[in-house]
Order: structure tokens, then C-alpha cells, then sequence
């Protein structure tokens, strides 16, 4: 299969496009390190690959924290050998208007969604360059509203976040080239999870976003996964620094 002998870390892979991600991967023959803040959210996925007959450990970390986010590699390592494939994706939206930004919420928002991407991609680096490996993969699971304000009311902290994610992806893509590990961002649009399924249901929200997107269809998780799938592999061994809307042509309009 596409990903025998590799083993893959997605980190956010309790719920939604995470977990999609970690499922098609192990389908494909990796062993997949799943993680989330919580134990038993990690833990879920990972016996769903199990009970398909793949191989999966969870492990709870906030990737917010570089001691947890050690940990991580510390124990996968251990577990499977180097990972070769990294699939950040961990993230959280609050929705609030720019005078209800507190500093903490703030500072956790860039600390998942940003620093959580740096702090995860460091210690790949690190682990996979020691291992004496070659064509490493770090893919990136951003956000076209790093690219685009999509909602300036309500997601000011989140753009920043994700178009700091996006600047980063370039930056470790020369930085790791020597190295041969490719860095590919992956940029959804409004995508059906357990997160938004109630605010989709609202004809008035479902019509706004649908109206901007030439497709007139929302994504879902399983069309994040495919790119991963692709970007993950061999067959994109010469693609490094790239951002990739997959987003029904939300952001062309």
C-alpha cells in the first residue's frame, strides 16, 4: 500500500477532518500516532484504525506546549521509529467580535494554531534529521481565511493565525529542502464537521457562504484527506512551499 513501513503523526485527529485523516492514512498501510487534548477524544480514533486491523497509538498533548509537544515525538518514536509523515492540524475558531478578544483567548489561539505548527514541525525536523531519514512530509491543514479575511466581525484572531501558518509552511520549505522534507500547506474552505453542523443548518448561513462559492456545495472531510494522501506520498516528491485551496472557489469571488 501507498504508506507501508511509514508511520504518520496527525495531531487534532480526535474529531473531523483530523480524524478523516488519520483513518485514510492508516488505511493506506501507516501507522498513525492520533492526538488531541483529550485522552479518550485521541484514543477513539486510534481504536477505529485497530478495529480495521492498522496499527495506531494516541496521545494526549496540547501542541500549544513544547514539553508536551516532546513528549509526543519522544513516545511515537519509541513506538513506531521516525515519523516521516507530519500532518499538523490541531486548531480551534472562537467566533467573537474584536472587543471580546480577551489576552488569554488571544494567546491561546496563536498557540495552537500557529505556534502549535511551529513547535510540532521543530521537533519533527529534529527527530526525522537524527533518524538519518529522507523524503520527510510536514503537511500543513490551514485555512483560506489565512489568504482571505472571510469573516472580519468575527474571526480576527483566526486569520492571523492561519495566514502565519501559511507564511511559516514557506519559510520550512527552504529551510528543510536540504534536508528532503517537502512542507505543503492544505487550505479548506467550509468544510461539514461536528463543529459547524449546527450553524450549517441555518438556511440564512448555508446560503451566505453557498452564494460565494462558484461549486455551490460545501466540502467535507473526506476531500481534505485525498490532498493529504497525494501531498503525503512520493508522487509529490517535488512539491514543496505550496498552498492548496481546496475550498469550491470560495476565495476566487
Amino acid at each position: 500500500m501507498k504508506f507501508d513501513n511509514r508511520a504518520a503523526l496527525v495531531t487534532g485527529s480526535g474529531r473531523g477532518i483530523g480524524k478523516t485523516i488519520a483513518l485514510r492514512l492508516a488505511k493506506e498501510g501507516a501507522a498513525v500516532v492520533t492526538n488531541a487534548r483529550h485522552a479518550e477524544t485521541a484514543e477513539r480514533t486510534a481504536e477505529e484504525i485497530r478495529s480495521a486491523g492498522g496499527r495506531a497509538l494516541s496521545i494526549a498533548a496540547d501542541v500549544s506546549k513544547p514539553d508536551e509537544v516532546n513528549e509526543i515525538f519522544g513516545r511515537a518514536t519509541e513506538e513506531f521509529g521516525a515519523i516521516e509523515i507530519l500532518v499538523n492540524n490541531a486548531g480551534i475558531c472562537p467566533f467573537l467580535p474584536l472587543p471580546q478578544i480577551t489576552p488569554e483567548i488571544w494567546n491561546d489561539m496563536i498557540g495552537v494554531d500557529l505556534s502549535g505548527v511551529f513547535y510540532c514541525s521543530q521537533a519533527y525536523a529534529r527527530h526525522f534529521i537524527e533518524a538519518g531519514k529522507g523524503d520527510g512530509r510536514i503537511v500543513n491543514i490551514t485555512s483560506i481565511s489565512g489568504e482571505r479575511v472571510t469573516n472580519p466581525e468575527l474571526q480576527i484572531a483566526y486569520c492571523t493565525a492561519k495566514g502565519g501558518a501559511n507564511m511559516l509552511t514557506k519559510a520550512l520549505a527552504v529551510a528543510l529542502a536540504p534536508h528532503r522534507i517537502t512542507v505543503n500547506a492544505i487550505l479548506p474552505g467550509t468544510i461539514r464537521t461536528e463543529i459547524n453542523e449546527e450553524d450549517l443548518a441555518d438556511p440564512a448561513t448555508a446560503n451566505r457562504i453557498l452564494d460565494h462559492t462558484p461549486l455551490r456545495s460545501f466540502g467535507e472531510t473526506g476531500d481534505v484527506a485525498a490532498l493529504v494522501s497525494f501531498v503525503a506520498s512520493s508522487e509529490a516528491a517535488w512539491m514543496t512551499g505550496a498552498l492548496l485551496v481546496v475550498d469550491g472557489g470560495y476565495i476566487l469571488v
